[in-house]
């Protein structure tokens, strides 16, 4: 399994893998207008490239397999391993990598955040996440702030 920086043109591969995993998974606990807004957030974060945003991919046998996007080396936007590929240890890999590369660059960085959707907290937790209060809703958007101490 390679981990690297997404590459100039793969953007739309990514966008559609995130959009695969999220209407297969996520999209079920989120309304309408949750759906309109996470569509604009990814489109944003991975076809317009906001400052701040780091996105690494996983790539198997040349195929991009699974992608986490890290706002700030803080705090993960985007998580998503491709429905085909899941229960492989990609998702565990990408987090790994992502916390690596986010002490590289904050060595002082004491912990890494997200804002898991409901369907995702179990595996966040896999992960060394733990919750942070009561699930909310924003924007349409339902999600559980967690936390993994680095």
């Amino acid at each position: 399994m390679e981990y690297r920086a997404m590459q100039p043109g793969e953007q739309e591969i990514v966008l559609a893998l995130a959009m695969r995993a999220f209407d297969e998974y996520v999209r079920p606990d989120f309304s309408d207008e949750g759906v309109a807004e996470f569509s604009r957030a990814v489109h944003s974060f991975l076809l317009e490239h906001p400052p701040g945003h780091v996105v690494t991919v996983a790539v198997r046998s040349g195929e991009i397999v699974g992608m986490i996007d890290v706002k700030n080396n803080a705090h993960i936007s985007l998580f998503f391993v491709d429905p085909a590929h899941m229960g492989r240890g990609i998702g565990r890999g990408l987090v790994e990598e992502a916390v690596r590369s986010c002490r590289a660059a904050r060595p002082d960085l004491e912990a890494i955040t997200v804002h898991s959707s409901p369907w995702a907290v179990g595996v966040y937790e896999k992960l060394g996440f733990s919750r942070l209060g009561p699930e909310r809703e924003q924007d349409g958007i339902r999600f559980t702030e967690m936390v993994r101490p680095l």
